[in-house]
């Protein structure tokens, strides 16, 4: 695959995946934007891509780098923000119903509260679309671990979203 290809089909989900993960926010020592990301991403995947195997999984390998760098730009933020995964005000046809728009800022505050690792985990299955052998390749992680990840995650939403009723 030329490295032209890899940006042309995978650009915009890494675009999507790092929204997600930080929100439109801007991290405060660097005053980066997602775009900024997007870009620092595929620089580095530039920089490495003469060193990755043709059979390899680019994907993967493009969303390893892309959460190691929302990663650092996250330690770089001073405090946390409310406002993480803007994912639930995507562009829709119709307004939502109240209560459903009530559901999700209650998720979204709460999948702000998960530990960094479970955050990561629960966008990439349910928002990504990726399989857990994938999730494990960019997190760093075995599968089962992976899914051990997302299961406590849906585990602490689920327990959090009873308690709030």
């Amino acid at each position: 695959m030329r490295f032209e290809e890899l940006i042309d089909r995978h650009h915009d989900e890494i675009y999507a995946y790092l929204w997600r993960l930080l929100g439109n926010e801007r991290c405060s020592d660097a005053m980066r934007s997602v775009e900024d990301l997007v870009q620092e991403v595929f620089l580095r995947a530039y920089e490495n891509f003469h060193s990755v195997r043709p059979d390899s999984n680019h994907r993967a390998w493009l969303y390893k780098i892309a959460t190691n760098c929302a990663f650092t730009a996250l330690r770089q933020i001073r405090k946390r923000r409310k406002s993480f995964l803007q994912w639930m005000h995507s562009p829709v046809a119709a307004e939502p119903h109240p209560a459903v728009q009530t559901m999700r800022r209650q998720l979204r505050a709460l999948v702000e509260q998960l530990p960094s690792k479970q955050k990561a985990g629960v966008t990439l299955r349910y928002l990504q679309d990726l399989d857990y052998a994938e999730i494990a390749a960019v997190l760093g992680c075995s599968e089962q671990t992976a899914r051990a990840n997302v299961s406590q995650a849906l585990r602490r939403l689920r327990s959090a979203l009873k308690e709030e009723r």
